[in-house]
């Protein structure tokens, strides 16, 4: 019983030391809306925004600059918490179910371990897509337009300097 409440623990303080190390994550879209550039914002100069990627940093002149967005996509905190859940409902389900007869009484159901996976990972994929989408409807993006102009870029920078 004590391993149980230490494999907790230990569950719980990876899982809270995600959220301390958040990064302010940006994506750069041309004049034309396509997405030229993702990553953390770093730091922006006179003429360029710098971002660090997986192991790169770049850097984006102002030029190339239409629109600039602030956080993931709205479908990215849908996925992470449905992945989440359908891993979590699938162990719950096989840690939880019970492969006889009398679970059902006289019904004759059977369920197979196979079954109570199936159902945990599906009971989680529904409660973790809603819990992403509560997520993403309650977080704040932005939506910073450049255009490539230098005028604009002066005064919206304080924007991405002061972003928290």
């Amino acid at each position: 019983m004590k391993k149980n409440y230490y494999l907790l623990l230990l569950l719980l303080l990876c899982s809270v030391s995600p959220i301390a190390a958040q990064k302010r994550f940006i994506r750069i879209y041309d004049q034309q809306g396509q997405l030229i550039a993702k990553g953390d914002f770093t730091a922006t100069t006179d003429t360029s925004i710098i971002l660090q990627g997986h192991k790169t940093q770049t850097e984006v002149p102002l030029r190339d600059i239409g629109t600039i967005k602030t956080k993931r996509t709205f479908g990215h905190a849908i996925a992470i918490a449905a992945t989440i859940g359908v891993v979590s409902g699938a162990i719950l389900g096989l840690a939880t179910g019970q492969a006889s007869e009398d679970v059902w009484g006289g019904l004759g159901y059977e369920s197979s371990p196979g079954d109570d996976i199936a159902t945990g990972a599906l009971s989680g994929l529904a409660i973790g897509a809603t819990v992403g989408t509560i997520i993403s409807v309650s977080q704040k993006r932005k939506t910073i337009i450049i255009n490539g102009n230098m005028t604009d870029w002066q005064l919206k920078r304080k924007v991405l300097d002061n972003w928290r």
